[in-house]
């Protein structure tokens, strides 16, 4: 059965419909994750996640949470999920993508390879809003990590 050790739950700044879960201190950045080609939701690799909004200039809803094991399948209208993997160091935290960084910091407890399962949501009113709204929480996520 697997546990759920630790979540943080916040808002991040879509910059470029983008924003990243970045491990600490930035010895590999996340943003250098290469991008898949086509519509793509999440890149993972050395030091995290990339992760591709529907919309630019707002403030998502994101909670990241770190399990044992692999987890059930999140309940919920999510318009898209993607599995895919990266390696963490010992802390992670969200970030945009000019660096604006989150004070809440998820610790890593096993750093190294993990699994991650990326939902989304609220995608078309996203896409629906004007650049430069700040709207919050229009979009939400959900990411899942756990050890590989």
């Amino acid at each position: 059965m697997p546990n759920l050790l630790t979540a943080i739950v916040d808002r991040v700044d879509v910059e470029y419909g983008q924003f990243v879960l970045q491990e600490i201190p930035m010895t590999r950045n996340a943003l250098e994750v290469p991008v898949p080609a086509g519509d793509w939701l999440a890149a993972g690799g050395d030091g995290g996640l990339l992760l591709h909004s529907a919309g630019t200039d707002h403030r998502p809803s994101v909670r990241v949470e770190l399990w044992d094991a692999e987890p059930h399948a999140a309940a919920g209208g999510w318009d898209r999920v993607v599995e895919l993997r990266c390696d963490l160091g010992e802390r992670v935290r969200l970030q945009s993508v000019t660096a604006t960084q989150s004070p809440r910091v998820l610790p890593i407890t096993r750093p190294g390879p993990h699994h991650a399962r990326v939902h989304a949501g609220g995608r078309a009113e996203t896409a629906a809003l004007d650049e430069g709204t700040f709207a919050e929480g229009v979009e939400g996520w959900l990411v899942q990590l756990w050890p590989a």
